[in-house]
């Protein structure tokens, strides 16, 4: 990888590791809107299975005051005037962006942090950095940050690469400091010539749940290092992205929809009994299957089977409680 960015003058391009922009076939980039923003960072990030216009509504403008009783399809009709190419959905179907990979920024990024190795050359590596325009999380927006998983992962990737060069070939990369200019109170550590001794390894803990994911980080963040995968096609990005999956646990909430018409969460569950044998697994459900607990435990290969319970103030009980004895000692 060699350019940033397409150099075919005709080619739609995507961008959102700064603020949200499309650059349209005559070659001019399109600022967006916060709102149009938003909804484009959606789509790429939801990938190709995209979006339902409820759930985008739900994550994108449920917070905002709006006459509109379609917010979604009017800011889809915006962007389509971009033109970002945005297929209208069957019935009942999903939005989503039909754009080749190699022309939107994140996924570009995504998998050239995927390839790197010891003979990634210099030129390569300084490529990757120079994706970066800004800070996206920066922004406020509606979007959750479990959203952003895959590609933090990656740029931390990258980072944890460029500290592990020798300093002549650092000394070579011209867009490392401008790129940590972007992530002031993370990149005074990424800097240091030699690091602090690393700390013992925290155990590794993966939270796939579409409602409480965030909370639970939030209550387990203190002792463990939690990563959260809010859908499925979030969980089948991250097998794409060749993710190691080297978590010690996995908590995996049976349905990720809200509605709770679906399964999803069985689907992780056989991908790990597949790629992770052994990994201690735990389905988590407010509305368990029609068998009994030993039952389900023999046909997901999880160690328990815990109930999904919230009391008048919002706490999760008893699943944080339940969740540390499955995981042991820290």
């Amino acid at each position: 990888m060699t350019h940033a960015v397409s150099d075919e003058p005709d080619g739609i391009e995507v961008g959102i590791l700064g603020p949200p922009r499309v650059r349209r076939a005559d070659g001019t980039w399109w600022s967006l809107t916060p709102q149009l923003g938003d909804l484009l960072v959606a789509l790429v990030l939801a990938g190709p299975e995209g979006r339902s216009a409820e759930w985008l509504r739900r994550e994108l403008w449920s917070h905002l005051p709006t006459a509109d009783k379609n917010p979604v399809a009017q800011a889809v009709r915006k962007l389509r005037r971009g033109p970002v190419q945005i297929p209208k959905p069957r019935a009942g179907g999903n939005y989503r962006l039909e754009l080749p990979a190699s022309r939107i920024d994140a996924l570009l990024f995504r998998d050239g942090v995927a390839a790197l190795d010891a003979d990634t050359s210099t030129a390569t590596v300084d490529a990757l950095l120079g994706l970066w325009r800004g800070n996206p999380w920066e922004r406020g927006a509606g979007l959750r940050p479990s959203a952003w998983s895959d590609i933090r992962i990656a740029r931390d990737r990258l980072v944890a690469h460029v500290r592990a060069l020798p300093a002549g070939q650092r000394a070579e990369l011209t867009r490392w400091h401008r790129f940590c200019e972007f992530f002031a109170s993370e990149a005074a550590a990424w800097r240091e010539e030699h690091p602090v001794r690393e700390r013992p390894r925290r155990k590794r803990v993966l939270i796939v749940d579409d409602m409480i994911g965030d909370a639970l980080k939030g209550a387990l963040g203190g002792v463990y290092d939690c990563t959260v995968v809010s859908s499925l096609s979030d969980w089948k990005m991250m097998l794409e992205g060749s993710h190691p999956l080297d978590f010690d646990c996995a908590l995996v909430d049976r349905h990720l929809r809200e509605s709770m018409d679906d399964q999803s969460g069985e689907i992780v569950l056989n991908d790990l009994r597949r790629l992770r044998p052994g990994l201690p697994t735990a389905l988590m459900s407010a509305e368990l299957p029609y068998e009994d607990a030993e039952s389900v435990q023999n046909r997901l290969g999880v160690r328990t089977v815990i109930p999904k319970h919230n009391n008048k103030d919002g706490a999760m009980v008893p699943l944080t409680v339940l969740v540390e004895k499955l995981i042991g000692p820290s």
